[in-house]
C-alpha cells in the first residue's frame, strides 16, 4: 500500500428535521374553552360596569330604588350652625377671643404685623428679604418696634431686620398712637362720634398752620403773620392780615404746639404716598429739625419747662410713629432733662427746673413722660419719676376727692380738675375709682364751651373720651343730646374762623360769622377770644388746642376701651372703697 494514498472521505451525515405537530382534536378543544372563558368574563364585567353606572345615576339624581321622593316634595337645604366656642384663655382686652393672633390695631390686610404706624407703607417688616407673607407673632416689650434687638448685628442677639422695640402682651401699649393709621382712624372717628364736617374742619386748620411756618421750620406766637404763604411748601413769604399775635416770644412752645396737630392726624416727617391726602411731611420735618437744632447738650429745648414739655411730646410722638433713628437720641435726651428737672421734694414741675411744682406744668411734663413710654423710650429707674409725680398729685387733690387745685392749698377749679383727672387716668387709676367718677360729675357742671377756655376744653375732652359711655356722649354731643350742636365737636366747628360756615350752626354758642374777604387768610384758624388767649399763646395756641380737641377721636386710643367701643357700665359701677 502506497504511503501517498489519500484517506477515504467520511460518509455524509443526515440533517435533523423538526416537524411541527399537527393540530388535532384535543388542541381545538383547548382553544374553544379559552374563548368561552373570555366571553363569559367580558359579559360579567360589562354587567358590573352597567350596574355601577346605574347606581351613580340614581345617586346623582338624589334617588334610590324604592325610596323616591314624591313629585310634590321639595328638598330642604339645612345650614349647619357654627358652634365654635370662644377661646376663653385669651385675656387680651380688645382682641377677638376666637383668634389666637389679633393685634388691636386695625389695618385691613390679610396678615397681622406689629410695627410703626404708617398707613402708606406696605405690610411687613421694613427691610426684610422677600419671602412668603405670614403672620408675625408679637415680640415682648413695649413701643412700636417689630422686635429687633438693640445688639442684633451680633449672632444670637435678635433679628437683623426691623426696628427696635416690641408690643407688650400682644397689643400696643395703652394709649399709644395706633389710632392714627388709616383704617383705625376712620373706625375710631365713626365710633367715637366724629364726622365728615369735623374732619373737614381739621383739614382747614392744618392748612392754616402750614401756611404760617417760618422758612427755618419754626412757628412764632408773636410774629407768625410775617411768614405767610399762599400755598403749602411754597418758599415765598409775605406779611398777612391775620390777627391774634401775643407779645411774648416763645418759638419752642409755638413750634411744639403747631407740630402736635399734624402728628395727631397721622402726618409725620415721612412722605405721605396717599394721592388723596395733602403731604405735610416737609412741614413736619422742618419743625422737628428746628427743635433739634435748638436742643442743648443736656437735652433742654429752651424757653421754659412749659415749652420744653410741649416740644418733648412732639419729638416723642414723631419717634413713636416712625421709629426714625434720627429722633431717638433727641427724644431720649429731652426725657432725661425732664427727669432731672423734677422737684426732688414735692415731685412736680414748674417753669424752672427743680422748683416747687404747679399742676399746669406738671400736666405737660407728665404727658411727655407717657408719650416717651408709648414710643418705647426708656424712663430712668423703672419710671421712679412717675411715682414721685403721684405724690405731687395727692397734694393738689382736695378733700372733695376727684377735684384739683393749681397749687397745694389753692381753691379747686374745673380747669385744674380736668388736668388732674387726665394725669390720674394715665397713671393707671381704675375707671370705677370713686374720685374719678366724682370728678366726671364735677366737669359736667361746666359743660363744653361754657368756660370760654380752650385749655379747659382740651383737657376735659380727653378725660371724657377715656371714660367713655354716657359721660363721653354728654361731652361730645352736648347736654342737649344728639344733633343739639351743644357738644364740644360742634362748638369748635362753629367757632372756627372760616370763609364758609356750615348750615344750622348759627345758634351755637360762640358762633363766628363768615370771614370778610380782607381777613380770608385767617381761614381755618381759631381766634384767641377767651382765657389763655391774648395773655397766653394767641392764635397759634388756640388753633393747635382746638385741632387736638377735634382729633381726640383717634389721637390716643381710649384708655378704658374694650374692643373698639366703650363699656358704658364703667361709670355706673363704682370701685369698692379701699
Amino acid at each position: 500500500m502506497s504511503t501517498n494514498a489519500r484517506p477515504a472521505a467520511p460518509a455524509p451525515q443526515r440533517r435533523k428535521v423538526i416537524v411541527a405537530p399537527k393540530v388535532g382534536a384535543g388542541a381545538w378543544l383547548f382553544l374553544m374553552k379559552v374563548v368561552i372563558v373570555w366571553m363569559l368574563s367580558a359579559v360579567l364585567h360589562a354587567g358590573m360596569v352597567a350596574g355601577f353606572v346605574f347606581v351613580l345615576m340614581f345617586i346623582s339624581l338624589g334617588k334610590a330604588p324604592g325610596n323616591d321622593l314624591p313629585p310634590e316634595s321639595t328638598p330642604v337645604t339645612q345650614v349647619e350652625e357654627d358652634n365654635h366656642d370662644a377661646d376663653l384663655t385669651n385675656i387680651d382686652i380688645g382682641s377677638d377671643p376666637t383668634l389666637q393672633l389679633n393685634f388691636n390695631v386695625d389695618r385691613i390686610e390679610d396678615v397681622s404685623v406689629p410695627g410703626p404706624v404708617d398707613p402708606t407703607a406696605s405690610v411687613g417688616i421694613p427691610g426684610a428679604p422677600e419671602a412668603m407673607r405670614q403672620n408675625v407673632p408679637a415680640p415682648p416689650g413695649s413701643g412700636q418696634g417689630t422686635g429687633k434687638g438693640t445688639e442684633s448685628l451680633d449672632l444670637g442677639m435678635g433679628g437683623i431686620v426691623g426696628t427696635v422695640g416690641g408690643y407688650q402682651n400682644g397689643v400696643g401699649m395703652i394709649g399709644a398712637f395706633a389710632g392714627r393709621s388709616g383704617a383705625t382712624r376712620q373706625k375710631m372717628l365713626q365710633e367715637s362720634g366724629g364726622n365728615q364736617l369735623s374732619e373737614a374742619t381739621v383739614a382747614k386748620g392744618l392748612n392754616w398752620l402750614a401756611l404760617h411756618q417760618a422758612p427755618d421750620g419754626h412757628w412764632a406766637l408773636d410774629k407768625f403773620q410775617l411768614f405767610a404763604h399762599d400755598k403749602v411748601n411754597s418758599s415765598k413769604t409775605f406779611v398777612c392780615t391775620c390777627t391774634g399775635q401775643v407779645t411774648r416770644e416763645d418759638d419752642i412752645a409755638a413750634t411744639g404746639f403747631a407740630l402736635l396737630p399734624f402728628l395727631a392726624g397721622g402726618n409725620t416727617q415721612k412722605p405721605n404716598k396717599d394721592p388723596k391726602a395733602v403731604d405735610y411731611s416737609k412741614t413736619v420735618k422742618a419743625g422737628l429739625e428746628f427743635l433739634i437744632a435748638k436742643q442743648g447738650a443736656n437735652g433742654y429745648f429752651g424757653g421754659s419747662m412749659y415749652s420744653h414739655g410741649i416740644a418733648t411730646i412732639a419729638i416723642c410722638e414723631a419717634f413713636g410713629m416712625t421709629s426714625d433713628p434720627m429722633l431717638k437720641t433727641p427724644a431720649q435726651k429731652a426725657i432725661r432733662f425732664i427727669e432731672a428737672a423734677q422737684d426732688p421734694a414735692g415731685g412736680g414741675w414748674r417753669y424752672s427746673p427743680k422748683t416747687a411744682g404747679d399742676l399746669s406744668v406738671t400736666g405737660w411734663e407728665g404727658m411727655a413722660l407717657k408719650s416717651a413710654q408709648m414710643a418705647g423710650l426708656d424712663l430712668a429707674n423703672k419710671g421712679e419719676v412717675l411715682k414721685k409725680a403721684e405724690t405731687f398729685m395727692d397734694t393738689v387733690e382736695t378733700t372733695n376727692k376727684g377735684r384739683y387745685t393749681y397749687f397745694p392749698g389753692n381753691p379747686e377749679t374745673v380747669v385744674m380738675t380736668a388736668v388732674g383727672m387726665l394725669c390720674r387716668e394715665y397713671m393707671g387709676v381704675n375707671p370705677r375709682n370713686p374720685g374719678l367718677l366724682k370728678g366726671v360729675e364735677y366737669l359736667k357742671t361746666a359743660p363744653p364751651g361754657s368756660q370760654n377756655n380752650i385749655y379747659y376744653d382740651y383737657y376735659a375732652t380727653q378725660v371724657m373720651h377715656h371714660i367713655g359711655g354716657d359721660a363721653w356722649d354728654f361731652w361730645n354731643e352736648g347736654p342737649g343730646g344728639k344733633d343739639s350742636h351743644t357738644g364740644i365737636r360742634d362748638i369748635l366747628i362753629a367757632r372756627q374762623d372760616s370763609t364758609l360756615k356750615p348750615d344750622g350752626f348759627s345758634k351755637v354758642p360762640g358762633f363766628t360769622p363768615a370771614l370778610p374777604e380782607k381777613l380770608a387768610h385767617e381761614d381755618g384758624s381759631w381766634a384767641p377770644n377767651g382765657a389763655w388767649g391774648m395773655d397766653g399763646g394767641g392764635r397759634i395756641m388756640y388753633t393747635s388746642l382746638s385741632l387736638l380737641t377735634l382729633e381726640v377721636y383717634y389721637r390716643h386710643l381710649p384708655l378704658y376701651r374694650k374692643d373698639m367701643g366703650v363699656n358704658k357700665d364703667m361709670e355706673t359701677t363704682p370701685e369698692p372703697p379701699k
